[in-house]
Parts: C-alpha cells; sequence; structure tokens
C-alpha cells in the first residue's frame, strides 16, 4: 500500500468497477497476486476490521472494493451464489495471468484457448464470486469479418 495518494477525477476512467467481497484483506491480496494489482489505499468502518472502502490500481485503471455489508443490504457475489456481471481484462499474456490467478486460487470456468473474434481468451471466478474474463487481442478484425466468423461458429455449434 503506497502512503500518499492523490485523488482527482482525471484519475478514473469512464466506468470504475466497484466490487464487493467477503474478506476485503483477503481479497487486495488475491488481486495483487492473481491479477498484479497495486493497492493504492483502504479506510477501514467504525469497527477497525471491515474496510469500507479501497481503491486498486489494475493497468492503467482503478477499482474500487469494500466488505460486505448485510446490515446495508451491500452482498457479495457469494449471497447470492453467482454474479451477474462478468469483469473483463485485456492483457499482453493471457495465459501467464491466468496461470497466476489460478495459482492465486481462482477457478477456471473456460479455459484459455483461441476464439473466433480474435482473442485469446478464457474465463475465471475469483474466490470472492466475482467473474473475469481474460484475454490477448491475436488479430483485429473489422465488423463484416467478425460478423462472418461468428455465423460459422454458429454452423459448426448446430453440426456438433
Amino acid at each position: 500500500m503506497t502512503g500518499t495518494v492523490t485523488q482527482n477525477v482525471d484519475d478514473f476512467h469512464t466506468i470504475t468497477p466497484h466490487l464487493i467481497v467477503r474478506d476485503a484483506p483477503r481479497a487486495i491480496e488475491f488481486y495483487t497476486r492473481a491479477f498484479g494489482a497495486a493497492e493504492l489505499y483502504r479506510n477501514l468502518a467504525p469497527d477497525g476490521k471491515s474496510v469500507m472502502h479501497a481503491e486498486l490500481m489494475l493497468g492503467n485503471s482503478r477499482f474500487l472494493l469494500h466488505d460486505e455489508f448485510p446490515e446495508q443490504k451491500l452482498l457479495s457475489p457469494l449471497a447470492y451464489e453467482g454474479t451477474g456481471v462478468t469483469l473483463h481484462l485485456y492483457v499482453d499474456d493471457v495465459d501467464a495471468m491466468f496461470r497466476a490467478a489460478v495459482d492465486a486460487g481462482a477457478e477456471v470456468l473456460m479455459p484459455v484457448e483461441d476464439c473466433f473474434w480474435g482473442d485469446r481468451y478464457g474465463i475465471l471466478k475469483d474466490p470472492f464470486g466475482h467473474r473475469w474474463s481474460v484475454a490477448t487481442r491475436l488479430k483485429d478484425l473489422s465488423p463484416a469479418q467478425l460478423q462472418r466468423r461468428a455465423s460459422e461458429y454458429c454452423e459448426e455449434q448446430r453440426s456438433e
């Protein structure tokens, strides 16, 4: 955790994920080991233990994180036994990051593979219930190429 971090609106991009987790200190450690995130700072709740706000940097993007607070109906995906959101990361080496995430405790939902849309891509679930897709771009495709590849993929799937 760095000592002096200033915060202004220019430090944030258009959308900033805000994750609710069980055991925020453990989650911060996981995101650091699995994805190379850097903790910028954390503020503890009045109980002196729960994290009411933490900021982490992943690549050039910040994300926010805090513990569950059930009394305020702020619950993690573990409370719902799932999530409707997948956080997506583009990285230089998807295989290395995927391995690091699995070694740190992530569950493989879809192994890394070369996909029709031009990415090498896989999906993980972190120990806190959040889904992450991780990819490296292999080839940039035009909308027409992407549509053709998607049609071919769907046709292959129907014939299996």
